[in-house]
C-alpha cells in the first residue's frame, strides 16, 4: 500500500466531486461499429477544443483538474473514453469518425502514455486535422512493451483480475510524496472500473509491436508539439520518453521536476500552466474569462451538456 498523507487525497476528492457536479458525461455511438464513445465536453462551442486521450489505465475522468482550471478561464476541453479496439488502424479510423460525429473539423490534441502514442498515430494519419499536440510521459515505440508483456495473442482471453494485476504491478509501491501517492490511488480506482474487454484491448494497443517511423512525420511541422515529461521515475524506461523527442525535433520541451506517472493529477497547477502556455503560443486564447469559481464551475451557458 502507498502512504503519503490524507491531505492530498481529500483535496483531490473534493475537486473530483466538483468536476462531476457540473460536467455531464456524454456518449456518441459509432454508426459503423455500434460502439459508444464516452466523453466530457465543456467550454465555448465557438472555440477549437483541446481533446485529451488518457493512458492504458484511465478513463476520461482523469483530466478533472484540467477542466476545473482551464474551463474557468474560457477554454473548451474534451476528455475521451474510447470503446474497445485491438488494432491501431481501427482506433484511428474510429477516432476520425468520432470527431466527425461531434462536429469537430480541427482539434488541439493531447495524449498521455498510451493516449500519447495514439495521438501520434493519428497525427501521422490526419496531420491536417491536428492543429497542435501535447504529449506527456509517452512513447513512440511499443517494442519494449511487446517484449515485456505476456503472450500477446493470449491477452483477450486473460481474466480481468490478471489484467488488472499486470497493470497495477507497474505502479510504484511504498512511501512517496502525498500528491503522487493520491494520483496513484486515483488511477488504481480507474483500473478497477474498466471491464475485461476494455483492459484487454488497451493492452493489445499498448503491447502490439508497432514503432512509429520518422518519415511518417515529414509532412508535419514538429514545432506544433509540446512535450511535458516528469523528471522522476515512471513505469517504463526513460529512453522511451527521450526517443519521442527524436520524432519531434522542434517540439517545445516543458519538464516537470517531479510528478510521477500522472502529473496532470499530482502536479496539476504546473501542468495546466504548460497547457495554457502551449495553447496561447499557438494562437488559442480563451474566448472570454469565466467569472464563476471552481466551487460552482464555469457559467452554465458555455456547457455542451
Amino acid at each position: 500500500p502507498l502512504s503519503g498523507g490524507e491531505g492530498g487525497a481529500m483535496a483531490a476528492g473534493e475537486d473530483f466531486k466538483r468536476f462531476r457536479s457540473w460536467v455531464a458525461l456524454q456518449r456518441s455511438v459509432d454508426t459503423l461499429t455500434e460502439s459508444a464513445w464516452a466523453y466530457y465536453d465543456y467550454g465555448p462551442r465557438t472555440t477549437t477544443p483541446l481533446v485529451m486521450l488518457p493512458g492504458i489505465s484511465g478513463t476520461a475522468d482523469v483530466y478533472f483538474r484540467q477542466f476545473l482550471s482551464l474551463c474557468s478561464k474560457g477554454y473548451r476541453l474534451i476528455a475521451v473514453h474510447w470503446p474497445p479496439f485491438s488494432v491501431h488502424s481501427d482506433w484511428i479510423k474510429a477516432f476520425d469518425r468520432f470527431l466527425d460525429a461531434i462536429g469537430l473539423r480541427e482539434v488541439h490534441l493531447m495524449g498521455t502514455a498510451l493516449g500519447g502514442y495514439l495521438a501520434q498515430l493519428y497525427l501521422q494519419h490526419r496531420p491536417g486535422r491536428v492543429l497542435t499536440m501535447v504529449l506527456c510521459n509517452t512513447f513512440s515505440d511499443t517494442s519494449w512493451f511487446a517484449k515485456k508483456a505476456p503472450l500477446v495473442s493470449m491477452i483477450p482471453y486473460m481474466p480481468l483480475f490478471l489484467l488488472q494485476q499486470y497493470i497495477l504491478k507497474q505502479y510504484p509501491e511504498g512511501d512517496c510524496e502525498a500528491e503522487i501517492a493520491h494520483s496513484i490511488d486515483f488511477m488504481v480506482n480507474q483500473v478497477e472500473r474498466l471491464t475485461q474487454h476494455e483492459l484487454a484491448s488497451r493492452l493489445l494497443l499498448n503491447c502490439t509491436d508497432n514503432p512509429l517511423k520518422p518519415t511518417n512525420f515529414e509532412r508535419v511541422d514538429t514545432s506544433i508539439v509540446t512535450i511535458i515529461d516528469t523528471l522522476d521515475e515512471v513505469s517504463f524506461p526513460e529512453k522511451l520518453r527521450d526517443d519521442v523527442q527524436k520524432y519531434f525535433p522542434n517540439a517545445r520541451i516543458a519538464p516537470l521536476k517531479t510528478g510521477g506517472n500522472f502529473p496532470y493529477i499530482s502536479r496539476a497547477e504546473e501542468f495546466n500552466m504548460h497547457l495554457i502556455v502551449h495553447l496561447r503560443h499557438h494562437g488559442l486564447h480563451p474566448e472570454r474569462p469565466e467569472e464563476a469559481s471552481a466551487e460552482t464551475g464555469p457559467d452554465a451557458s458555455t456547457s455542451s451538456a
